[in-house]
């Protein structure tokens, strides 16, 4: 790639280097040829179209299906020194004027249109006027039939290159299987397409599944207590259920959003931007919500219920950490999700997709079930391979889900159970039998008479009705005709027999690992609380400038600035992310803040930054060092003894002393620090009014290091919080 490109690249987007597959894509459309790009959520799609519009003459074209994701890039390429428009219904007659006039005057380098709008008779023969670069077009899966997304308007693009002889088309997506890419090429009639496929792993994200149980408010709840304070994406099957968890939510004090197709445009657009402008909201939505959502600081994205497709869950679950940092993807199923969807198949008029749709479904309920890491199932279903023994990313290869040692004799009752029940119920019904019930059917039906009724009493109705999903997917039982009645295969048979011995039956941990939800890289304790004072100070700025938050900073440009702590503009511009316009408009405020802080905190500012343009590491959890250092710490022990235990630095032990104390809210600090020492920093804290580190230091003539200050300081922090809990809960 030649220096220009790089130095384009480093100017308006401050990167150093491409990601995996971008400097390919840029190299097509300068090139001049058609392309498809399949590029992961979070991969840098939009770089692959907008660098090359800033070298190629005359305007690129940029087809896009939202009105809310054309606004969010045309704001983050003005704020980049770019020059870019949006045409859509929301503006006024002077405004669209205005970039018409620009236009013409060859003044704009990128223009953002909806497939609606661009097929218009009246927009083709203004746009033949013109000089055009190339087209691009973004959520391409939207035009093949055999995809999750199909959107009949993306169907009219076919007549892009008849009416732009000469120009070349590329079309950008993030989930396409091998026959999508296929048939995006031929439905826009390009020509001898070049395909650029990108890993379909997303490193960074945390993949859970778990068994959605009665009270499934709670689990919900359980999960948004780890992202306190991130924004989260929750997806609900249906309209009614949106209402009823937003509702919720709303009562408990969270900042809710709902969104669904029932909602008006006003209702829809309102929300939706209310969820992008806000650091730490929740969007309550249905599937309707998130193509071409742009907010790149997602920590959290759950879904309440199994969706109908792995392209789906693909795409949904991949708005989380788009930045590239530690995220979470949660999804809770249960016995009715998939009943749901295949009545939805047998009534629903698929046409010619209907083979997809079935297989996207099977691959579903493969993810769920079948007991492989979650990372190689989803790349798998790409024909991708992941070429890890262990992901550490996915609760399977977290040890959360453990093999139970017993696995052949309980496959072997349950299969024995259908068996005996004719092969004529579904796993309900089968499960209930195992359970022990004595309902009113099974007692009718003399079912509590058989050998195995009760056979597995001692385990819930869950984990029997999930060890059953498990033998389907491991193909050891198979559901039959549109009821899902449970028969035994052939291998259900051999397993019987004792011939087949390759079973595994998985439960979840009764104690579940702990698991970290910062909103950044693994931040240490000070460098935690700066990124949080650089997030409220990028909130301030995005009021100010009407644009989101992350389009001022990604939680990535920050977490690079809390870690190096940059107070001089050289040192600000090595921030990954930082290009040289933000570096005009941002850098005296942000350096400011960053000195202001560091100096208050007795902390080393100008720190060397980390080698830019690494792969994301995948996120790391609470190490078990950490676990370990937290069972000592809780026994009272000093940090002096847990050094020496676990064979680590003190300086490291600090570190695992105070994430635990503001975890557990920790008050009393007596078991690491002196009473003496421990009433002269509380009286210094008072005297100087401040919970800042480095007055107090002063304050008592620096004799008492830093570490010990801030155990203290800590403590009192937590026990503010707690008295501060305490009175809002009195009625």
């Amino acid at each position: 790639m030649t220096n220009e490109v790089l130095s384009i690249l480093r100017q308006y987007w401050g990167h150093e280097s491409f990601l995996d597959c971008q400097e390919e894509a840029v190299a097509a459309v300068l090139a001049g040829r058609d392309s498809v790009t399949v590029l992961p959520t979070g991969g840098g799609k939009s770089v692959c179209y907008q660098l090359p519009a800033l070298m190629l003459e005359g305007l690129a074209i940029v087809v896009s299906p939202l009105i809310a994701l054309m606004k969010d890039q045309v704001d983050a390429l003005k704020l980049n020194g770019i020059r870019a428009a949006a045409i859509n219904s929301t503006l006024t007659m002077a405004e669209k004027l205005e970039i018409f006039n620009a236009l013409k005057a060859g003044e704009l380098a990128l223009l953002y249109v909806s497939p609606e709008k661009l097929v218009q008779e009246r927009t083709l023969e203004f746009f033949r006027t013109l000089k055009i670069s190339f087209i691009a077009i973004d959520e391409a899966h939207c035009i093949s039939q055999w995809g999750h997304d199909f959107r009949p308007e993306y169907r009219r693009l076919s007549l892009l290159k008849k009416q732009f002889p000469g120009t070349a088309v590329h079309a950008y997506t993030a989930t396409a299987t091998a026959s999508v890419r296929d048939d995006i090429a031929t439905q826009l009639e390009l020509e001898k397409p070049q395909f650029i496929i990108g890993s379909f792993d997303r490193p960074n994200l945390v993949y859970r599944v778990r068994r959605r149980h009665s009270r499934h408010a709670d689990q919900v709840l359980e999960v948004l207590k780890r992202h306190a304070g991130n924004s989260v994406i929750i997806y609900c099957q249906s309209r009614r259920e949106v209402d009823e968890m937003h509702a919720l939510l709303t009562e408990l004090g969270f900042d809710s959003h709902p969104y669904h197709a029932g909602m008006g445009d006003l209702e829809r657009k309102a929300s939706q931007e209310a969820f992008i402008r806000n650091e730490a909201a929740v969007m309550v939505a249905t599937v309707a919500f998130g193509m071409g959502v742009d907010k790149s600081n997602v920590r959290l994205v759950l879904h309440s219920g199994m969706p109908k497709a792995l392209e789906n869950y693909q795409q949904e679950s991949g708005r989380a950490g788009r930045d590239g940092l530690a995220a979470e993807c949660i999804l809770f199923y249960g016995s009715s999700d998939l009943q749901r969807w295949q009545r939805n198949l047998r009534e629903g008029d698929y046409g010619p997709g209907r083979t997809g749709a079935e297989k996207s479904l099977a691959a579903m309920v493969d993810y769920i079930h079948s007991g492989r890491c979650r990372h190689r199932t989803l790349v798998g279903y790409f024909g991708q391979e992941l070429n890890v023994e262990n992901c550490g990313a996915c609760d399977l290869c977290l040890g959360e889900l453990e093999p139970v040692p017993e696995s052949q004799e309980l496959a072997r009752k349950i299969i024995s159970s259908i068996l005996h029940q004719g092969e004529n119920f579904g796993a309900d019904y089968s499960a209930q039998i195992l359970k022990g019930s004595r309902n009113r059917r099974i007692l009718d039906n003399g079912h509590d008479r058989l050998a195995t009724w009760g056979g597995l009493r001692r385990e819930s109705l869950e984990v029997i009705k999930d060890w059953i999903e498990q033998l389907c997917c491991q193909g050891f039982l198979e559901r039959e005709a549109e009821y899902n009645l449970l028969k035994v295969t052939l291998a259900g048979s051999r397993l019987l027999q004792g011939e087949n011995r390759d079973v595994v039956l998985r439960r979840l941990k009764r104690d579940e690992l702990w698991t970290s939800a910062v909103a950044a890289r693994e931040l240490n304790f000070e460098d935690a609380g700066l990124f949080e004072e650089l997030r409220e100070l990028r909130r301030q700025l995005a009021a100010e400038h009407g644009v989101p938050p992350y389009v001022i900073f990604s939680d990535a440009s920050l977490s690079d600035m809390a870690r190096t702590r940059p107070t001089t503009k050289e040192s600000f511009a090595q921030i990954r992310g930082v290009g040289e316009l933000k570096i005009e408009r941002f850098a005296e405020i942000f350096t400011g803040r960053i000195k202001s802080y560091c100096e208050r905190e007795g902390l080393q500012s100008d720190l060397k930054p980390e080698t830019a343009g690494v792969t994301p590491a995948r996120p790391r959890q609470v190490s078990v060092s950490a676990r370990t250092a937290a069972e000592y710490f809780a026994a009272g022990e000093t940090v002096a003894e847990v050094a020496t235990r676990l064979e680590r630095a003190e300086s490291t032990v600090y570190g695992y002393l105070f994430d635990w104390l503001r975890r557990e809210k920790i008050t009393d600090p007596s078991p690491w620090i002196g009473e003496h020492e421990r009433r002269q920093i509380e009286k210094a804290a008072a005297e100087v009014g401040s919970d800042f580190l480095k007055p107090i230091y002063l304050a008592l003539g620096k004799k008492i290091p830093y570490n010990e200050i801030r155990i203290v300081v800590t403590c009192l922090r937590n026990q503010e919080i707690k008295t501060k809990s305490a009175k809002e809960d009195m009625p």
